[in-house]
């Protein structure tokens, strides 16, 4: 039985190591927390992600605890972690594994010890373990995000939104129980002090109502800061014996809600792969038919930033655009983007 050996156990991570265990590798996922806390973001999984948990059998379990966006599900990150959890089995997750290297067909721990595989699955995230070059840069822009309490208004009828300013951003999003999942996003230098729940209220004066209900709904130790990195777009999925997952792989600027969906396709492209080649044919395979899609969504995802913390000459041009772009030219490739590829079909 071949063997993945996964470094990371966030979503990609968990993903890919359900993957393996699904087409009949031996799978460890290696994470070096202690334990997998609870994570108080939401997660937008647009049907892409949706047909990616189906392939995996997670979709029930995570649609359980989401709220229906119209054509997408909005997830805690817990509650898909927890599916992805259950659904990869304890066995194959070791905590408090720090990895002091990967390379061809071993992970060496910090500790010394040396783990022997047939492939090397990298899933640490944005500064991955076999991540080469220069550390990614920071965007320009960043702020808080936030689980709320029950909203005292009305619930949003389904409705996400986002919201564009100058040089700021609001979205709000609905979740069961009239909560919300809300962030606001700003262009800031790099060491900027992120906002309190105070200033989140006073940015949002003048800006539509669900913005201030969903900020008033949400006690000041839910903010979560963040400050956005990105990679650019990757020239390989792979190195010799190692191949890249997630933002280990596509690191990508959050405006088009896709960082964990295209971990969940990686993961789905993966299981069908890994059922269907050698060992040995699972990296060129998995670039085959990753790589063209995870470029275009990570090139993509940074032009998104243009529409707020751009220019004002690009953040007009694009807002022109978007307003003039008829249904019938945007809506198919907005279809084409949310439409997971039938790995399965390709993968022989």
């Amino acid at each position: 039985m071949p063997r993945a050996i996964i470094v990371g156990g966030g979503i990609a991570g968990l993903a890919s190591g359900i993957a393996f265990a699904n087409a009949g590798w031996e799978v460890t996922v290696l994470e070096r927390a202690p334990r997998i806390e609870p994570m108080g973001a939401a997660l937008s999984l647009w049907p892409n992600a949706c047909a990616a948990m189906a392939r995996l059998g997670i979709l029930g379990a995570v649609t359980a605890a989401a709220a229906p966006i119209r054509q997408m599900l909005l997830a805690t990150r817990t509650a898909l972690q927890n599916a992805l959890l259950v659904a990869l089995g304890p066995d194959r997750l070791r905590l408090g594994c720090e990895v002091s290297e990967v390379a061809l067909g071993r992970v060496t721990l910090a500790s010394g010890e040396p783990l022997a595989c047939g492939l090397v699955v990298d899933a640490g995230g944005i500064r991955a373990p076999s991540s080469v070059g220069s550390a990614p840069p920071y965007a320009g822009y960043g702020g808080v995000l936030a689980l709320s309490g029950p909203v005292a208004g009305p619930d949003l009828g389904g409705v996400a939104a986002e919201y564009w300013g100058k040089h700021q951003r609001f979205g709000v999003f609905e979740l069961p129980d009239n909560r919300r999942y809300w962030f606001l996003m700003r262009t800031q230098p790099a060491d900027a002090a992120m906002p309190d729940l105070a200033a989140c209220a006073a940015a949002a004066e003048g800006w539509p109502s669900p913005i201030a209900e969903a900020i008033a709904a949400t006690t000041p130790d839910a903010l979560i800061p963040f400050a956005v990195h990105a990679k650019p777009p990757p020239k390989t999925l792979y190195a010799p014996g190692i191949i890249r997952v997630g933002d280990a792989a596509h690191a990508m600027e959050p405006n088009l809600g896709q960082g964990a969906c295209q971990g969940l396709e990686d993961a789905a492209a993966l299981q069908a792969i890994a059922a269907a080649v050698t060992p040995s044919q699972v990296a060129h395979h998995y670039e085959r038919l990753r790589l063209k899609r995870a470029r275009m969504f990570v090139r993509e995802s940074a032009l998104g930033r243009l529409g707020a913390h751009g220019p004002a000459a690009a953040r007009f041009i694009l807002r022109a655009a978007l307003r003039s772009i008829p249904a019938a030219l945007s809506e198919p490739r907005l279809r084409a983007m949310h439409t997971m590829p039938d790995y399965a079909a390709w993968a022989g």
